[in-house]
């Protein structure tokens, strides 16, 4: 999706998720330039919208020459989920968090970061490091809730653990198990009590455990929190700190932008959708090839096993595959007779155009090289580039097989049907030469034991 098209479905959903929050959140593409930015993050930056989005987003904030370390290295990676960088500017220091949205192939879709004023909690860290009347200060004045316990429960807490968790004194805290302060399960399923008795296990093991819990207040009301559970030996017995912090806000903020995303998705589903009902209007028979298209490569994907979330791209793909064809003159579409070679030339051209007009909107599938490269022939002997092998799409391979089914099935203006059996022996004769002999396998296996193309139960699978 280009940055023109997120601004103008953002307007209302993104405003609505990030801009009620005061924590500065921004989201940047994998060519790390800058797609979406709410009112907190333009505020730290002193800048505005206009002229923040569609730059280097460390040339916006925090303005440095280089990407920080850790972000850079997790969005080239094919499975880092998150990244942490602090950044100086000026007097302050910031904790940036990246939490990275890949597809099913592992590149990235969108990066969102927040961004944490953590200059007062170094400030008391670097403290505490000269002796022990500053690790008491870190104790007692740290934002998080900081605990002691052993295998039987809390011995001591912080008073930031008594605001956290609601309690009036710690004689309310003191004593008590992890899972007092727990709902029965976790959103896992898992039963609280025995869950922390094994995280605690393992801290006493390893010497540590990082994960997030879901807590409960002493009034019953539940926040999600990130949780470190540091192992350490005091009077010859070995307790564990645990460093509690409330994380309701972000993880509220996470489930926003999934379900916008999720919309997003939808909508770009319909839109996708709208267009190729919308070329109906001019040419019937086009719109009706796609559909059929679009139900032929789903039904073989779904044969071949390949996951939900990648069939929904090769579906949008195959629902406008021809939509270049929107610059082929009318007459020649529907001609009733055999296509001049000048005529065919013309009608080929439309595999480059329908690229050209999807390259600029960015889906989360590379669905603009699909609809190019859906007439490649693995020998090399398609067009537009005359791709070879692995050189081209799987989804463009199965595309192209449905296309030349559906195509010779099909009654066309300018000739007739040979028929589905005649147009599985064309896809069979040219299977490992021309097509991918697994997706033909997978085909003929597809339509065995029918006759025709209308009664077949491939067709009409998907929703147009």
């Amino acid at each position: 999706m280009t940055r023109r098209c997120k601004r103008s479905v953002k307007n209302y959903e993104f405003n609505d998720v990030f801009d009620c929050v005061d924590i500065p959140v921004f989201i940047h593409g994998k060519d790390f330039r800058l797609i979406y930015a709410n009112q907190a993050y333009l505020s730290i930056a002193n800048t505005d919208e206009s002229e923040a989005l569609g730059k280097l987003y460390w040339e916006v904030f925090p303005k440095q020459e280089t990407p920080p370390e850790s972000c850079y290295a997790a969005t080239l990676s094919k499975s880092a989920t998150s990244s942490r960088d602090e950044v100086s500017v000026k007097d302050r220091v910031y904790l940036s968090m990246g939490f990275i949205k890949r597809d099913d192939g592992g590149d990235v879709v969108f990066v969102i970061h927040s961004i944490h004023d953590i200059t007062e909690q170094q400030r008391v860290m670097h403290l505490l490091q000269s002796a022990a009347e500053q690790e008491t200060a870190l104790f007692e004045l740290s934002p998080d809730a900081i605990m002691m316990l052993d295998e039987h429960g809390f011995t001591d807490c912080n008073p930031a653990t008594l605001r956290i968790f609601g309690c009036g004194s710690k004689e309310q805290f003191v004593g008590y198990h992890p899972s007092h302060f727990s709902p029965a399960k976790q959103p896992n399923g898992e039963d609280s009590f025995n869950l922390a008795n094994s995280k605690i296990k393992q801290a006493l093991k390893n010497g540590n455990n990082a994960f997030e819990w879901r807590h409960s207040r002493l009034d019953g009301s539940e926040f999600d929190a990130e949780v470190l559970l540091v192992a350490f030996t005091q009077d010859g017995r070995l307790i564990l700190q645990a460093t509690v912090r409330d994380i309701s806000q972000r993880k509220e903020a996470e489930r926003k932008v999934e379900s916008t995303v999720e919309k997003l998705n939808l909508a770009l589903e319909g839109i996708v959708r709208a267009v190729s009902k919308t070329m109906g209007f001019r040419d019937q028979y086009t719109t009706l090839h796609q559909k059929r298209v679009a139900d032929i490569s789903c039904a073989i994907a779904e044969r071949l096993g390949w996951p939900e979330e990648r069939i929904k791209g090769l579906k949008l793909a195959a629902l406008i595959h021809d939509i270049g064809k929107i610059s082929t003159p009318t007459d020649i579409l529907t001609k009733p007779a055999k296509l001049s070679h000048a005529e065919l030339e013309l009608v080929r051209e439309h595999a480059e155009i329908g690229y050209q007009i999807l390259k600029e909107f960015e889906f989360p599938w590379d669905i603009a090289e699909m609809v190019r490269q859906h007439h490649e022939r693995l020998d090399g002997s398609g067009y537009p580039q005359g791709l070879k092998g692995d050189a081209i799409l799987p989804e463009a391979k199965i595309i192209a097989v449905a296309d030349t089914i559906e195509s010779m099935a099909a009654h066309r203006p300018y000739r007739l049907s040979v028929g589905l059996s005649g147009a599985l022996n064309e896809v069979r004769t040219g299977s490992g030469k021309l097509y991918d002999a697994e997706i033909v396998n997978t085909a003929l296996a597809l339509f065995d034991g029918e006759t025709s193309l209308e009664d077949s139960e491939v067709i009409g699978s998907s929703e147009a």
